[in-house]
């Protein structure tokens, strides 16, 4: 199997992120303006003409887990494993601390910013609703400032109904004025 290349990965990551948004309650549907970098797409509401910029970031549990575990025949259970989940957990956190970083001092922010975390790493089929809910909880300090993000968004997630996984939102309300 070949890995695709980071404009063909970007590609299928946007279009994914564009139907698991639509999902939310606050859903919208969206369509890609411009591919760039910094943010890497400008996504327009089909319905408002609202425009956004969108971060796209993919996290795995290391850095050679898609040739080592992902493009590896055989077996494919999935174990469940804690220390995995914690590192990867880690992993998630210190993407999401890095793209804030990079965003408030090098990022465009003429339209308001999503972060897309594409949780694609297979142990995540153990990390169901009920982690989530409690990430977020044990996590509430980081994610009470993350401008200039206003919303980070984690999908897919694994959910009791397989055809249907779950896409999480986090929101920034409480807020406004504290980081920069």
């Amino acid at each position: 199997m070949k890995w695709p290349t980071k404009t063909e990965r970007e590609s299928l990551e946007i279009q994914g992120f564009i139907k698991e948004y639509k999902r939310l309650p606050h859903g919208r549907s969206f369509v890609v303006e411009e591919e760039g970098e910094n943010p890497d797409r400008i996504v327009r509401d089909t319905n408002t003409n609202e425009k956004f910029g969108i971060e796209l970031t993919s996290v795995y549990l290391y850095d050679r887990s898609v040739p080592d575990v992902h493009m590896r025949e055989g077996d494919s259970i999935i174990p469940f494993n804690l220390s995995e989940i914690e590192q990867y957990e880690r992993r998630i956190l210190g993407s999401i601390v890095e793209k804030v970083c990079k965003a408030r001092h090098h990022y465009k922010k003429e339209f308001p910013l999503i972060l897309s975390v594409y949780v694609n790493e297979y142990i995540s089929l153990h990390m169901g609703l009920e982690y989530w809910k409690s990430f977020s909880s044990r996590y509430d300090l980081l994610f009470d400032c993350f401008i200039p993000f206003e919303e980070i968004v984690f999908w897919p997630l694994p959910s009791a109904d397989r055809n249907q996984p779950l896409v999480i939102s986090v929101r920034m309300e409480r807020c406004n004025q504290c980081c920069g």
